[in-house]
């Protein structure tokens, strides 16, 4: 007679999974790796579409036995995921856990070959990186590998398993057993990842005789639930794709166009993703004032009238410290629990000061963290400061998540510095109030400029759209993490640029693409370059770095959303269009007199022109030097770049209509 796990048994597994500390994905993918390897009995497999082990542990492991291609497999340790309640659409056979795997933060417990398909192993010494890739740092109890067992046994007769059992605990041991066994888990990894008690319910019946239909234990898919009438299931890929490239954006614009909205709803969006982890908000909202004339509105200072303390030796002191919010949370995102979730410094109008004078310890630290390995002497704060705080902090309230992360820095002999999980994002108006940016600034920023746009777009709810398209917010919260693995682990840091571009074969392009892509982005830097110098906007390798690091980023994320690779290569330039946008023109400004026709014959360029085109990609500067792109230089596809171009004929509009322009207007 066959005996199958029961609906409500099946339900309450996912119940506890959702609810224990598994990450979302890490420890399904990382089940599915394993399965994979026993399957492949072996030490290395493909974890891609077209290896059959893989496919059979996936199915085994995830697939949700219903017919909808977008809920085709089913995460039940991503039950409580907001939007997609665990489900997984049919291309995660192609870029799920492949990509996951592929990631930063997985380098420590997953090995990838070179060669194609890439075979993947366990990395040696991986298990003492498991617990922090795979497990949230909270009060949650482990999974419970009894619960994984009842998911895993879902729709099968499990009779010649349990035959011959009289309980129900001895039963659900032979379940779990054979788990173990099928998975190969070891028992270091189940100390780890599992709690491997057996204490099953009588009050939930176990055992039936028929399989359950999946929809009386399979969750029904809920929408997000919507602050402010607003669902936050998914957010900006411009913005995502932007951060990814470089942890300091700019977003300019008219007043009232959604910027603030933008920065806000991401930040949203992922606090509450992260709401079962996180011991603080992950951002901070601050308005700039006009009087910022120091560092001080941000990283507080050291004041003599603080609250009355006493000392540990007994003396009684009212030293204290200004912590402001900027603090608190550069405190939080330098938690060792946090240090890969993503934390948002939030700038309101960030124009109204001088950024180069209240933001320059920011400035300084964003670019020499990417680079080298401090040891306090490129502090935010310093050690000494770092111990006032911690004091201060500990007299308030020493539970809190800030206090405690003061103190851990401080038992680690580490300053406060630049977090490699910090993202600052700034607003920007441009009026009589406001100061314009300095190529300093410039040139450690992405600029994203967001137009107003038609009521209807808007107001109309079928017609709202993301800032550059939408991006799902479990991706999103992906793509910031392998960010902040490569910061941490200085990949950027590359002697040549255009070879960020090979970590694309983790995506699944091939050599040759790879290959096309580095030289028309070359080609495209070089044009911008030949054209842009003589009027004084020469650019160094910081922008060019930066723009190979920016086609990367949209090229993975965009693989990651589901975009097929074919039709990818076939508009790839969009990314370097966004990417020449962003890093090479928010720079220019000038009269009439300096800039002469240099913009519209960068325009020229991007639309596939040379310097005997019509029009020309050329100008004369001065009385009789010819400055264009020569037919070997032209770029081989035309009419691509369409939002730099129509950016560019735009600022030449209005530099012949009022003599002077700038990017930010």
């Amino acid at each position: 007679m066959a005996v199958y796990v029961s609906a409500d048994r099946i339900r309450e597994a996912i119940t506890h999974l959702g609810s224990s500390r598994a990450k979302r994905t890490s420890l399904f993918d990382f089940l599915i790796v394993k399965r994979t390897l026993a399957i492949k009995r072996s030490d290395a497999v493909a974890i891609a579409e077209s290896e059959p082990a893989f496919i059979e542990a996936l199915n085994e492991v995830g697939l949700s036995g219903t017919d909808d291609r977008d809920r085709l497999y089913f995460n039940p340790f991503a039950v409580n995921e907001e939007g997609k309640t665990g489900y997984r659409p049919a291309r995660y056979r192609s870029n799920g856990t492949n990509s996951t795997i592929s990631g930063v933060p997985w380098q420590t417990v997953i090995e990838l070959t070179s060669t194609k398909p890439r075979q993947a192993s366990l990395k040696p010494g991986y298990l003492q990186h498991l617990s922090k890739l795979i497990l949230a740092a909270n009060d949650k109890p482990l999974p419970r590998l009894a619960d994984f067992a009842v998911w895993y046994w879902r729709q099968q007769d499990v009779e010649p398993l349990i035959a011959g059992a009289d309980s129900t605990n001895v039963r659900m041991q032979r379940l779990v057993d054979e788990v173990v066994a099928r998975f190969q888990l070891s028992s270091d990894e189940l100390e780890i990842l599992f709690d491997e008690g057996i204490g099953e319910d009588d009050s939930t019946p176990v055992f039936v005789s028929e399989p359950p239909p999946v929809d009386q234990y399979l969750p029904q898919k809920t929408e997000s639930a919507v602050p402010s009438h607003e669902a936050l299931s998914e957010v900006s890929f411009d913005l995502i794709a932007a951060l990814a490239a470089k942890n300091f954006v700019i977003l300019t614009g008219p007043s009232g166009t959604g910027k603030s909205r933008a920065a806000l709803k991401l930040a949203e969006a992922l606090q509450r993703l992260q709401s079962d982890s996180l011991k603080g908000p992950l951002f901070a909202f601050i308005p700039v004032g006009p009087d910022w004339t120091t560092p001080k509105r941000l990283l507080g200072f050291r004041t003599p009238f603080g609250k009355e303390r006493k000392l540990s030796g007994g003396e009684v002191s009212h030293e204290s410290y200004e912590i402001t919010d900027c603090v608190r949370l550069l405190l939080r995102a330098s938690h060792p629990d946090a240090a890969d979730v993503p934390h948002f410094l939030i700038f309101d109008e960030m124009n109204l000061s001088h950024v180069e004078r209240y933001f320059a310890p920011f400035l300084s630290l964003m670019e020499a963290s990417a680079i080298v390995d401090s040891e306090g002497e490129l502090a935010l704060i310093g050690s000494d400061d770092l111990k006032l705080i911690s004091a201060v902090l500990d007299d308030v309230d020493p539970s809190t998540p800030e206090a405690d992360a003061a103190r851990t820095l401080l038992a680690q002999g580490k300053s406060l510095l630049f977090p490699a999980n910090l993202f600052c994002i700034g607003t920007v108006n441009v009026d009589d109030t406001t100061y314009m940016f300095s190529p300093k600034v410039l040139d450690r920023s992405h600029v994203i400029e967001l137009g107003s746009e038609r009521p209807s777009s808007y107001l109309v709810p079928d017609r709202q759209r993301e800032l550059g398209g939408d991006i799902a917010v479990s991706i999103a919260d992906q793509v910031l993490r392998t960010a902040i693995g490569e910061r941490e682990s200085k990949s950027n840091a590359v002697t040549n640029a255009s070879t960020m571009l090979d970590r694309l074969t983790a995506q699944g392009f091939s050599d040759e693409e790879i290959s096309l892509i580095r030289e028309q982005t070359i080609k495209t830097l070089d044009g911008c370059y030949d054209l842009l110098s003589p009027v004084g906007f020469a650019f160094g390798y910081r922008a060019s770095k930066e723009v190979f690091a920016y086609v990367t980023a949209w090229l993975a994320i965009s693989t990651a959303s589901g975009a097929d690779k074919s039709a990818l290569m076939q508009r790839w330039y969009s990314g370097l269009d966004k990417a020449v946008s962003q890093k090479l023109l928010p720079k220019l400004h000038g009269n009439r007199r300096s800039l002469g026709e240099s913009l519209s014959a960068l325009a020229a360029f991007l639309a596939g022109a040379d310097e005997n085109s019509v029009p020309p990609a050329a100008y004369t500067l001065g009385s009789n030097s010819k400055i264009g792109i020569t037919a070997e230089g032209r770029f081989p596809v035309a009419d691509k770049f369409e939002e730099s171009r129509r950016k560019l004929l735009s600022m030449n509009d209005r530099l012949n209509a009022v003599g002077y322009v700038s990017f930010v207007s």
